[in-house]
């Protein structure tokens, strides 16, 4: 068998325009912040879980308590659900019918996403991307992505019984990119414009404006290459 796994937001979903307010927002009302900087790729892990850490250690130099994260946790979910009633999330478009048709041509799917699990749920069930059926691995798997990742490929063996021949990353993140490079997985990049030019630029070989044609979605698949090294950033 092989394996895809997917990112979630931005490769799935359609959902950025409004997530960074939201989450941003929900950092400051959770955890009681005044400085949230909204450019992840300063993040030493770019998921919520490390983002919010991270930023509570810098404002307050310790770690913030279990019940303020779940706390932020709630007040993110609840900032996505009203921009989701004036903004609906949908789907990258394609991604519902590629996720129904990789099993009949021979890949297993997986979801590695750096959103808290709460959240992941939330926007995958608004989006009707939502399979129970589907092993997926969150921000609390993590902090880092490579391990949310290799979460979810251990996940998949389990779930589907077995071991994989070929294991493919899909996201649209450099943060993404950079967990394949690690981990030695072929990568396909999602995006256009400046987006897609960052994913290049960071050394993925094969990078897809959407999902929108299976046809050269399972032909990507097949001859992504593992990210090139790159000079440092």
């Amino acid at each position: 068998m092989k394996l895809v796994v997917f990112d979630i937001d931005g490769t799935l979903l359609d959902n950025l325009a409004a997530e960074d307010k939201c989450f941003v927002q929900a950092l400051r009302d959770g955890l009681g912040l005044n400085a949230v900087s909204a450019d992840w790729a300063t993040y030493q892990h770019v998921s919520d879980h490390g983002i919010a850490i991270e930023t509570y250690r810098r404002e307050f130099g310790t770690a913030p308590l279990p019940d303020a994260v779940a706390d932020t946790i709630g007040r993110f979910v609840a900032l996505l659900a009203a921009a989701h009633d004036a903004q609906p999330i949908s789907p990258i478009p394609g991604a519902a019918e590629l996720l129904a048709s990789l099993p009949s041509h021979g890949w297993a799917i997986a979801l590695a996403t750096g959103a808290w699990r709460r959240a992941a749920h939330f926007k995958l069930v608004a989006a009707g991307l939502h399979d129970d059926a589907i092993p997926l691995a969150t921000s609390e798997d993590g902090p880092a992505r490579t391990a949310i990742v290799k979460s979810a490929v251990a996940r998949a063996e389990e779930h589907y019984g077995a071991t994989f021949d070929r294991i493919v990353s899909v996201g649209d993140g450099v943060w993404d990119v950079d967990a394949a490079r690690a981990l030695a997985l072929p990568f396909v990049g999602v995006g256009t414009g400046a987006r897609a030019d960052r994913l290049l630029a960071a050394g993925a070989a094969s990078v897809l404006p959407d999902l929108s044609s299976g046809i050269t979605v399972l032909a990507t698949l097949e001859t992504a290459a593992i990210p090139s090294a790159v000079p440092s950033r």
